[in-house]
């Protein structure tokens, strides 16, 4: 597909019972029926829990699924394809709703942490979807504290998080987190294909290009499916209660032997070749993983089919069309390559990366290189770890500036 060509949905992901919910749902929208159907599948991956997961040999694979839908202002219709998809989740699960959904995401790591404190018991966290229509601004937000990015990392990989501080000490165990976001394509544009998205925080979140699908009548006695909005909530919830029963889903050898040949190959070919695509590459198998399992709990199975990951390949494929149609003129030049190396660094916070993480990921840059860039920067602190075994590591550790130093700053420039 050219990069200018506007991403086209493969029919391959409207499938089984969430795929004829979208099909039903879009005689009474003017939302895409893409931006309807990832909605579906983060609420879902949010209200079936922690406890379903995709078997793997690195142990099970959780299924929270963060989908940013991309598109203009208007026409866009971001809006409207999430509020008739939340609609069959109020529908269906109106406790959930109530008490589960938040609107707008918290943009410091404290208001994180304090969200799924406020939601747990006894310290293991209840699920949790985060529904923010200003995504650029919590980005924007997200920048002035380092925290929520190491926060929503841990949530999407499902590890504990602790926020501890001499006034807060907040320890979140298994947290189970969805997200959809909404953004113009332009700010998008800004985050994933350049040093915001290297520190692996952006490149969680799964884009969806929408557009407006058709028009609708403005005054229409029939136009509100209030009746089929309950139908479908009813159905919903069915295969709701029947996800939180599963522990594992299981991949059959003969469907394995198939994701490795044919699933697995095209998604690495798909996101390989650019930089911007390249920073999608390792979350795009996983999340083709996710969604494949996602498609066979909505139809009530606990083993996963080819068609199960033909369908999560398609909407990854749509994703990656995604991308290059909002960047089609993103090519990364080595000229930016210490501000990624220095945004890295920096989105790991206190927590820092090795020196070996660093030279993983830019392996085209020599240690030397790297060395230089890091000693150019005086917010890098550079700590020596304590060998275990081998040469010792050297940790990379982002100091954020204090109001003190801010001003002696500014005072030198003057």
């Amino acid at each position: 597909m050219s990069a200018n060509t506007m991403p086209t949905p493969d029919p391959a992901m409207f499938t089984g019972p969430l795929g004829k919910m979208v099909n039903e749902l879009d005689n009474y929208t003017e939302g895409s029926k893409v931006g309807v159907l990832v909605t579906l599948l983060s609420g879902f991956s949010a209200a079936v829990g922690n406890l379903p997961g995709v078997k793997t040999k690195k142990g099970a694979m959780g299924l929270s699924f963060w989908p940013v839908l991309v598109g203009p202002t208007g026409v866009g219709r971001k809006g409207t394809a999430t509020g008739i998809a939340m609609e069959v989740l109020s529908a269906g699960l109106k406790g959930f709703t109530e008490h589960s959904v938040v609107y707008g995401c918290p943009a410091t790591g404290l208001g994180f942490a304090s969200e799924l404190s406020e939601r747990s018991i006894r310290g293991v966290a209840t699920p949790v979807m985060f529904i923010e229509e200003e995504m650029d601004s919590f980005v924007s937000n997200a920048k002035k504290d380092t925290k929520i990015g190491t926060y929503l990392r841990k949530a999407w990989d499902g590890a504990s998080i602790a926020h501890r501080t001499s006034q807060t000490d907040l320890v979140i165990k298994k947290p189970h987190v969805a997200v959809v976001g909404h953004i113009q394509p332009k700010n998008w544009g800004a985050i994933s294909g350049s040093k915001d998205a290297t520190g692996g925080t952006y490149n969680r979140f799964f884009p969806v290009w929408v557009i407006q699908s058709k028009k609708l009548p403005v005054f229409d006695e029939d136009g509100a499916p209030t009746d089929v909005i309950e139908r479908l909530g009813n159905r919903f919830r069915q295969i709701t209660n029947f996800a939180q029963e599963v522990a594992d889903l299981t991949v059959p050898q003969t469907v394995a032997r198939v994701f490795e040949n044919r699933h697995r190959e095209i998604c690495d070919a798909l996101t390989t070749g650019s930089e911007e695509l390249g920073q999608y590459t390792e979350r795009a198998m996983a999340y083709m993983i996710r969604i494949a399992g996602l498609y066979c709990l909505a139809d009530k199975r606990t083993e996963i089919t080819v068609a199960d990951f033909d369908a999560a390949l398609a909407l990854v494929q749509y994703m990656v069309e995604t991308v290059t149609y909002t960047l089609p003129e993103a090519e990364a030049a080595g000229s930016d390559i210490p501000a990624r190396v220095i945004s890295w660094i920096r989105e790991a916070g206190e927590e820092g990366v090795t020196s070996t993480e660093v030279a993983r990921k830019f392996q085209r840059v020599r240690a030397a290189e790297i060395k230089a860039i890091v000693d150019s920067c005086s917010q890098i602190q550079v700590r020596r770890m304590r060998p275990e075994g081998g040469r010792p590591a050297t940790l990379y550790v982002w100091m954020e500036e204090t109001e003190e130093e801010s001003r002696e700053l500014v005072a030198a420039v003057a």
